[in-house]
């Protein structure tokens, strides 16, 4: 994979929700935040990566999937992740649609 580099009017944020959405590997990621953006502490780095959508959503879509896997119901999916999302940020919460949607992407559900 080609190394990514900050674009020049990127924030630190806008970087690693890039970096996410291209499924950078986290050393790439904490190798650019470290030379580029001067973050020092792996505290630092693990607080900006929370604050991530596309990370918050490949972590929904992990979670469902396992749901899914161990029979659980299409409901059940949609619940949990819309109590998650009641306590997100408001810049990463996803709409009802946007529930739906994972829910639905990771597979048939029988129930």
């Amino acid at each position: 994979m080609s190394k990514v580099v900050p674009l020049s009017d990127e924030t630190a944020l806008e970087f690693v929700e890039r970096a996410d959405v291209l499924k950078v590997s986290d050393e790439a990621i904490n190798e650019v935040l470290r030379q580029h953006f001067d973050f020092a502490s792996d505290e630092e780095i693990k607080k900006l990566k929370l604050q991530s959508k596309p990370f918050w959503v490949q972590f929904y879509q992990h979670r469902v999937q396992e749901l899914l896997q161990r029979g659980g119901s299409r409901f059940a999916a949609i619940r949990f992740v819309q109590r998650k999302n009641e306590s997100a940020e408001e810049r990463r919460k996803l709409s009802e649609t946007e529930i739906e949607r994972l829910v639905d992407s990771v597979g048939k559900w029988s129930r």
